[in-house]
């Protein structure tokens, strides 16, 4: 009763505020049409895109007359989401197909939207991201970009407000994106449901959801939103109420259909949809004389003073830009040279205030774009092959014809031939490629060249012949990814401060060099401590391509192995059992692992924040019977851990590993510590005996220096940097383990190393293992 009350009294003094502004509100009988909620007008000097196919040759135009004057230009889109990709918090991609917003009292329950209806219709590119978000009505505190990058969703209508902005592709533009308005959702429940939590939280208007759901009146909706808790109930009971094929299937537009992933690729634009009349006899081998992009530009420019001309050329060069079309179709912008996205924007920052000073407009002039076309190349089958592995950042060498027309920038080549010399380091391109090795799609010396294979043609050839499994190529394929991975690749900045910060501590990891352990996945271990079983009994009946199995098991073989030669090393190893905890064990995976392999020979202990994960973890012990394993959820840093032997954490995040390490110093104990996530809990302190100290005192390290070695460590798309960055925050790690480790419980000494496990079961493959010795010489 108080819950309706107060539901009832917000929605009524929401309602009053808006009247206050001049929002009328017509509330009629139980049955009302949209026009009971309120629609707030646009602003006079908006440009709406129309739905009629013009939309993105008026987005340009606006776009090119911004650049022109400088003047702001609001754009409203209104339309279907057809696809979302987000990164992160804080980018999200939309594509969205400019329709107008259906009427129930015109809708034909017959014939709706489908996906097939979209594919003839070419989508709106649109950029969400935080920091362009409500720059134009900062005023407007309900909206918010948490709230609706999460409930703009593939088959959702919506409306948005934004800025023209550049595309990485010639002749287009993005709408990036100031607010959005939500108009109709689609017919998922679980996506309704999450809507109305919002709006229940007061995170959504109440009128533009009332006006999405014109099902239903607004006191109707109150009544609904009135009971707390039943949101996945009044989802369901809501979209009962739209008739059939009124709201959009997201499944058809994102999931899949009869089994299958339906892809939404767009129409084939019309230069590049049907090739030209050439005569040309496509060689069976690539042509010897191979061209630049510069020598091909200027031909094309000496002989194209009068008329369009078409010309045959061999040229090499780097793939910037992918466009994938129906029919088989693929463009890829060809670049003297790649360019990140990190160092485009880089060079658009310096540019910025420059007379159209953008790096894009620039990569427009000094790119062919090359056109993989099934009646060119010679068959759908390699159209597709090349469409697929032709990824942006890899090179490539081309054979075609290549035209300008008298006037234009764009300088097409109709792909003959090709080949590729060396691939992305993308990690789903590389496996491709792998895949198609193993079918023999790809030739072998294309493919063992590209992939710069360790074993050369002689390796292919053994992938070829079937000799791999599925999960022998993930590895392999993770391995290949970042040995392919450069400056060319790297998705960040890079400041001068960072390679500073190698350079400060390079001396210590001379001293700490890194040993590279390839565990056999094997059930048996012969160790120091004795023959021990390691049978993994959890998840048997996974699949062998799962992530367990090619990533999380062989990563807990290793660390297995590991602790078993660190209890070997103890002085008190078989007079009594071993006290072991496991920092940030969570539920308790390795945990309930070690206890049930290595016996009575251990006590083990968990340790976590999480209470959730460490009853998940004991209901999992009790049900296989392991007594010798106890949970507690609780704060690391204040533990008391008086008396333990052995410290171990799989990927402790962040300063959690010195916590562990400091723990170990300071009960004179063994460890074997795998770090992650470099820049994470920067607020924990370590535990040196009763004293808890800052990371500096700890590392003996200066902030300047230390903050951005963990930024460079976290670098992405250029693993060899980052390792090195990796390699030396685990060096100082050993060099404290070293310089305060206590040994006042054992005559034995401790000594450090740094091993690392095969980069395929994880990219954070380094750890910290401290065995006993009697000599650290």
């Amino acid at each position: 009763m108080n819950s309706t009350t107060n539901r009832r009294a917000f929605s009524n003094a929401l309602w009053a505020y808006n009247i206050a502004f001049g929002i009328i509100l017509i509330v009629t009988c139980r049955v009302q049409s949209v026009s009971s909620f309120s629609v707030s007008p646009l602003p006079l000097d908006v440009i709406s895109l129309q739905p009629d196919g013009s939309a993105n040759d008026v987005l340009c135009q606006i776009l090119h007359g911004k650049n022109n004057s400088n003047v702001k230009q609001l754009i409203r889109l209104s339309g279907f989401v057809a696809k979302r990709r987000a990164i992160g918090k804080s980018l999200v991609f939309l594509d969205i197909v400019p329709l107008e917003l259906p009427k129930l009292e015109t809708h034909n329950s017959k014939k709706g939207l489908a996906a097939a209806d979209f594919a003839s219709m070419k989508p709106v590119q649109v950029i969400m991201r935080r920091d362009f978000w409500n720059k134009v009505n900062k005023a407007d505190e309900d909206v918010s970009f948490d709230v609706y990058q999460k409930i703009i969703q593939p088959g959702v209508h919506v409306d948005l407000m934004g800025e023209a902005g550049p595309s990485r592709i010639p002749q287009e533009a993005i709408l990036f994106c100031h607010n959005a308005s939500y108009k109709l959702p689609n017919d998922n429940p679980q996506h309704l449901r999450n809507v109305l939590g919002f709006l229940n939280k007061g995170s959504l208007n109440f009128d533009e959801i009332g006006a999405a759901l014109s099902c239903l009146d607004r006191e109707e909706l109150s009544q609904m939103l009135s009971i707390v808790g039943r949101e996945a109930s009044t989802a369901v009971d809501i979209l009962s109420r739209f008739p059939r094929n009124f709201l959009l299937d997201p499944s058809n537009l994102m999931g899949t259909t009869n089994s299958a992933k339906v892809a939404l690729l767009p129409p084939i634009p019309n230069e590049y949809n049907i090739p030209p009349s050439f005569s040309f006899s496509m060689s069976v081998d690539i042509d010897s004389q191979i061209s630049t992009i510069e020598h091909v530009l200027k031909n094309l420019q000496i002989s194209n003073q009068t008329e369009s001309s078409m010309q045959h050329f061999t040229f090499s060069g780097w793939v910037q830009n992918r466009r994938r079309f129906q029919n088989s179709t693929s463009v890829v912008e060809i670049v003297e040279k790649f360019s990140s996205s990190a160092l485009v924007r880089q060079r658009n920052a310096e540019n910025e205030n420059t007379a159209q000073g953008s790096h894009f407009s620039k990569a427009w002039k000094e790119t062919i774009h090359a056109v993989i076309q099934p009646a060119a190349i010679g068959g759908v089958d390699i159209a597709e092959l090349y469409g697929n592995i032709f990824a942006p950042g890899s090179e490539v060498l081309i054979q075609g014809c290549v035209s300008k027309e008298v006037g234009s920038n764009l300088t097409i080549c109709w792909i003959t031939n090709c080949r590729l010399l060396h691939s992305s380091s993308k990690l789903h391109v590389v496996r491709h490629i792998l895949d198609l090795l193993h079918e023999n799609k790809i030739p072998i010396d294309e493919a063992a060249d590209a992939l710069s294979l360790e074993g050369g043609y002689a390796q292919g050839e053994n992938i070829a012949r079937g000799s791999t499994s599925s999960t022998d190529r993930r590895w392999m394929a993770t391995e290949i990814s970042q040995s392919l991975q450069g400056e060319h690749s790297r998705a960040g900045k890079i400041s001068p401060a960072m390679m500073q910060s190698l350079d400060v501590y390079s001396s210590l990891v001379e001293n700490f060099p890194i040993e590279s352990i390839r565990t056999e996945l094997r059930p048996d271990v012969q160790s120091d401590c004795g023959r021990t079983s390691l049978t993994l009994q959890c998840n048997t009946n996974s699949l062998s391509t799962s992530r367990w199995q090619r990533a999380k098991k062989p990563q807990l073989f290793w660390m297995l192995h590991q602790i078993a030669d660190v209890i070997g090393s103890h002085p008190d190893f078989r007079l009594r059992p071993l006290k072991i905890v496991d920092i940030g064990g969570g539920k308790g995976l390795l945990s309930n692992l070690m206890a049930e392999n290595f016996g009575d020979a251990v006590e083990v202990q968990v340790v976590d924040i999480s209470k959730s994960a460490t009853n998940n973890g004991m209901m999992r012990a009790r049900r296989r019977g392991i007594e010798n394993v106890r949970y507690n959820a609780q704060d690391a840093t204040t533990l008391d851990l008086a008396g333990v032997d052995i410290v171990v954490a799989l990927h402790a995040c962040g300063t959690l590993s010195d916590v562990a390490l400091g723990h170990a110093v300071s009960q004179g104990a063994g460890f074997v510590i795998c770090p992650c996530c470099f820049r994470s809990n920067p607020h924990l302190r370590i535990p040196l005996g009763k004293n808890l100290v800052a990371i500096e005192e700890w590392l003996q390290v200066e902030q300047e220096f230390y903050e951005p070695l963990k930024r460079l460590a976290e670098v992405q798309g250029d693993m060899n940097l980052a390792s090195r960055a990796m390699h030396t925050i685990c060096a100082l790690r050993a060099s404290a383990v070293d310089r305060l480790w206590k040994d006042n419980r054992w005559s034995s000494l401790i000594s450090t190393s740094i091993k690392s496990f095969p980069i395929g079961y994880s990219t954070r493959n380094l750890c910290l293992v401290g065995k006993f010795v009697s000599d650290r010489s």
